[in-house]
């Protein structure tokens, strides 16, 4: 599922998005064997109408500097 939903926020970011939210938040996932607790990045824009739209996320080991950096160095290279 994931997979699938990463593949819908990866495409070019062509609007304008005046607003920009960016939070992260920690949940628990099954990996080897083990659960294991994962950072989540999404960032969600809202256009000029108000109307709300995911524009990206990550998951990652933590929110270290790297894994933030990455996430936004995204964003832009798809066009924010």
């Amino acid at each position: 599922m994931l997979s699938q939903r990463q593949q819908r926020v990866d495409v070019a970011i062509e609007r304008d998005w005046p607003y920009l939210w960016i939070d992260a938040t920690y949940v628990k996932v099954r990996e080897a064997g083990r659960i294991v607790s994962v950072a989540v990045i999404i960032a969600v824009g809202v256009n000029a109408d108000g109307r709300r739209e995911v524009l990206g996320m990550g998951v990652g080991a933590s929110e270290a500097e790297p894994f933030w950096t990455a996430f936004l160095r995204s964003l832009m290279r798809r066009g924010l």
